[in-house]
């Protein structure tokens, strides 16, 4: 039985494994992540509310080929800002309704007209710096909003983490108040996790 890395540890790792990719080969994984994402049917046959993410280097561009064609096929979009310790959905229909938030992310203008209930999510796309590929489990980049944001009570969509193949772990360190999502899809492959009830199902141990 291994213990496995620190989370911090993890970051690190993935984070230079990442850096060590050419941009123009990131573009070709998040693109074909993209059309994998298209090809389901499933997740997208009933039009309701999904929310999506974008705007870092190193995670796939769901804002370029993604969110035009879901508002094409009847779908309301939401992206998160963030308000203190918070994540708050607006809805967004196109590049006009976004800035530039917290560390080059992409936020919606914060119009209180364009606010989304939380009861009223169907999907999120969940963003990640790793996943396990096992029991869903994720990895954050230690701000702690997905969580928070996730375990709220009114929050019950589905939830998809979204990542590049090359971010999956077999385990990866889970607390309690970790995240868990309950299908992965990465540029290759979808993948249906394996969920505990209590949030985590592996902490420390293999």
């Amino acid at each position: 039985m291994s213990e496995l890395p620190s989370k911090a540890d993890l970051r690190r790792q993935v984070r230079e494994r990442l850096r060590a990719v050419p941009d123009a080969e990131l573009a070709v994984w998040s693109q074909e992540l993209v059309c994998a994402l298209q090809a389901r049917e499933d997740l997208w046959a009933t039009p309701g509310t999904v929310a999506i993410f974008g705007g870092l280097r190193n995670e796939p561009d769901l804002i370029t080929g993604l969110l035009p064609w879901l508002t094409a096929r009847g779908w309301r979009v939401v992206l998160f800002a963030v308000d203190g310790v918070e994540l708050r959905p607006f809805e967004v229909t196109g590049m006009h309704d976004l800035k530039r938030g917290m560390l080059g992310i992409w936020e919606p203008v914060a119009d209180p007209l364009r606010a989304v209930p939380l009861v009223e999510l169907t999907l999120i796309l969940v963003p990640g710096l790793a996943f396990s590929q096992h029991d869903g489990s994720r990895l954050g980049r230690g701000g702690g909003f997905y969580d928070r944001f996730l375990a709220r009570p009114e929050v019950t969509a589905t939830r998809v983490g979204i990542c590049f193949e090359s971010q999956l772990f077999a385990h990866l360190p889970c607390e309690a108040h970790d995240a868990q999502v309950s299908e992965l899809m990465t540029e290759k492959r979808a993948i249906i996790a394996q969920t505990s009830t209590n949030g985590c199902q592996k902490t420390v141990k293999e």
